[in-house]
């Protein structure tokens, strides 16, 4: 762990002036009164809610298509076991580690959702740049992951310039692995991997390093008086993080569902690090001032029906059932 360095260029909010900036934001009309207090939550303590960021009925559509994915199951890419990637089959619907992996790809309603107007327009103050949206999940139940900051694992160019958004798809009740984050945390020392990367890479920097990581951030929140805060949204909100902001995933205590969608976003001329070793890397316009990219899909060839086809899993599949859509590769959590 090492102090903060000016190597890693902070989005405005993350700037010592961001206050001051928001100060003459307002003065000038550029953003509303609303705007002006997400955009102080963000910059105080690393997040952001928008209540009703999407419709109830959004949520609910959005909610259903991802239980009907199967039936186009072979124009998806599914995740559960941290590591085995498949086709969403139905009989993984119900293994708790389910996720859908770049959902918004094939999906017109994840693309509504995530690039809904309350949203678009929060980012775009705080890029001051257009969108890409990247690593775009879907959870049926809560995660239940050890607290974190995504900068470990979600590798932009310039380190600190991206953002996160999870929407409720439906109302989230305790008990449920609810999501938890600790307010101020995005403020703490950077903790450097090998004296000078933000990103874990488990083939440099091994497990024991990812360990001390991840057992570190608890005690440096409290030597700092951070405590952990549940989110517990109604159906449609959503809730806007930095990048090191800590956060993780409450113990799930009953069975109950918790449908939500994450996605990371970028600016437009801040680029993924899969771009560095997929061949097809490319930002797909989906509306104004709105990309989308993907490490799993070539955004640039589209398949006669109109859907984009696969690329790249994690690693070989052994289930018979898939057809051979993917070829092995591996990456980081």
């Amino acid at each position: 762990m090492g102090a903060k360095t000016p190597e890693f260029a902070p989005l405005w909010t993350d700037a010592e002036n961001a206050l001051s900036i928001l100060e003459s934001k307002l003065s000038q009309a550029t953003v509303t009164g609303q705007q002006a207090a997400q955009l102080e939550s963000l910059i105080r303590f690393g997040f952001a809610i928008i209540p009703q960021a999407i419709s109830t009925g959004q949520a609910d559509a959005l909610r259903q298509e991802i239980n009907s994915v199967s039936s186009r199951a072979e124009y998806f890419l599914a995740r559960r076991a941290r590591k085995a990637y498949t086709h969403p089959v139905p009989d993984i619907y119900d293994d708790p580690t389910f996720r859908l992996i770049d959902f918004h790809v094939n999906s017109a309603l994840a693309r509504e959702a995530i690039f809904c107007e309350k949203i678009v327009d929060l980012l775009r103050i705080v890029f001051d740049d257009e969108l890409n949206a990247f690593q775009c999940l879907t959870f049926n139940y809560g995660s239940q992951q050890a607290a974190h900051q995504d900068t470990a694992y979600v590798v932009v160019s310039e380190p600190l310039q991206f953002l996160a958004s999870w929407i409720a798809l439906e109302d989230v009740e305790p008990g449920s692995g609810e999501l938890e984050y600790y307010p101020g945390s995005h403020k703490l020392e950077h903790h450097l991997f090998g004296e000078a990367s933000k990103s874990w890479n488990p083939e440099i920097h091994g497990r024991p390093a990812h360990k001390a990581f991840l057992d570190g951030l608890i005690s440096r929140c409290e030597q700092q008086g951070l405590e952990a805060t549940a989110f517990l949204p109604k159906k449609g909100d959503a809730l806007i993080w930095a990048s090191d902001l800590v956060h993780g995933g409450r113990k799930m205590e009953s069975p109950r569902t918790r449908y939500s969608i994450v996605t990371h976003y970028c600016p437009s001329t801040v680029y993924p690090n899969f771009r560095n070793f997929t061949s097809y890397f490319h930002l797909q316009a989906v509306q104004p001032h709105c990309y989308i990219s993907s490490r799993h899909y070539d955004l640039t060839k589209r398949a006669p029906s109109g859907w984009w086809s696969k690329l790249f899993g994690r690693q070989h599949f052994s289930n018979q059932m898939l057809k051979p859509a993917f070829m092995g590769q591996q990456e980081s959590d």
